[in-house]
């Protein structure tokens, strides 16, 4: 193919309608052609496609049918509806669905390619706008960081009193610009990552690392929160050799991710942390269980959407930008883990994640650190 030109996927169980479309696209674009729902869904798996039209009836999978799976696949490729029946109703749900417009058979040949170049059009001008966003983001985030980064350390210092005496009441004021500073600083350093993992820039860097380190950071940094809410904290380490080659910083950030969850929406009860590797002790096992508000085995999955919140009203209970799971579960993925969430409403939530122990990832593209 062409890389100069944009992929279309033709998509008609009927002969005519199929090859004139090819004949008529081919001259200015790379043109795939289906007859059938299923073919149609494999050759998208295996081929970058731009735009898709769509025949609404035909045996097996219906355009709509396959209409939803484009969208499931690549929500930014775009769809026309072409039909032969004139049902409007349909082109309506087919418009709702996400597709960009449709024209009833026999087309215009104008027509057509005035709508597959409007379609592309669109195409491009949402990646645009998806970059400046993702730009935006980073830019924001980093400007932020920095000074950001400043106050925590300095408040930091007063807390501790290396610079002066604190009064009870000084002390008390610090502590809450601490806590919250920090919490600012978690909200900003997932903003980035996020930005960094959707562009494809986060890299693996490669070291051997005691996972109990992991544990003991992330707890010492919500200590404060656990106390004030007289919660029961218990962290179990398997015994013996628990090391682990494989990218700290991500594990770090998905543990330090999973336990914000769970201090914040644990009011009373415990949580209990477990670390231990697998039965073959290729894996190294975290485990997270609380007492808190817990969710809906239903709607679990929607938690891992950036900027989802199991109450996502303007009066909720808990803050936060809802994109700490969706950095996690990433991230686990990126580095060969898994993720998974059990839970029950009032009883609470258990997370568990597995990393592989020897990272599975080339070191041409990983730094190597000596322990």
């Amino acid at each position: 193919m062409d890389a100069s030109k944009a992929n279309i996927l033709v998509v008609d169980d009927e002969m005519g309608p199929r090859e004139s479309l090819r004949m008529i696209l081919n001259p200015y674009y790379n043109v795939l052609v289906a007859d059938r729902g299923a073919q149609a869904i494999e050759m998208l798996k295996q081929n970058p496609v731009d735009l898709v039209t769509l025949d609404l009836k035909m045996p097996g999978l219906t355009g709509i049918n396959v209409l939803e799976k484009v969208k499931a696949h690549d929500p930014d490729i775009e769809a026309i509806i072409i039909t032969g029946y004139g049902s409007l109703d349909t082109a309506i749900e087919g418009l709702r669905l996400g597709a960009f417009d449709y024209i009833s058979k026999p087309f215009d040949v104008n027509h057509i390619l005035s709508l597959v170049r409007r379609g592309l059009e669109r195409r491009t001008a949402k990646a645009k706008l998806r970059q400046v966003k993702t730009d935006f983001l980073s830019n924001i985030s980093h400007e932020l960081r920095t000074p950001l980064s400043v106050v925590v350390g300095f408040v930091y210092l007063l807390l501790n009193q290396v610079i002066g005496k604190l009064s009870d009441e000084q002390q008390k004021v610090l502590e809450t610009v601490y806590r919250n500073s920090e919490e600012l600083l978690e909200l900003i350093d997932n903003v980035l990552w996020m930005t960094s993992l959707n562009a494809g820039d986060a890299a693996a860097t490669v070291e051997k690392f005691d996972p109990r380190e992991v544990v003991n950071e992330a707890v010492k940094r919500h200590q404060k929160m656990i106390h004030d809410k007289g919660l029961r904290f218990t962290v179990q380490f398997a015994d013996g050799d628990l090391s682990m080659v494989n990218d700290r910083a991500k594990v770090d950030r998905v543990f330090q991710n999973v336990l914000n969850n769970a201090v914040k929406f644990t009011t009373h009860g415990e949580i209990t942390v477990k670390v231990g590797p697998s039965a073959d002790r290729a894996a190294m096992g975290f485990a997270i269980e609380d007492t808190g508000v817990g969710i809906e085995q239903s709607k679990i999955d929607s938690i891992f959407e950036p900027f989802h919140q199991g109450d996502n009203s303007t009066q909720r209970a808990f803050s936060g930008l809802g994109i700490g799971l969706t950095v996690a579960r990433r991230m686990t993925e990126l580095i060969g883990g898994t993720l998974n969430i059990t839970s029950k409403p009032g009883i609470g939530t258990k997370v568990s994640m597995n990393f592989p122990v020897q990272a599975a990832l080339s070191l041409a593209t990983a730094q190597l650190k000596s322990a």
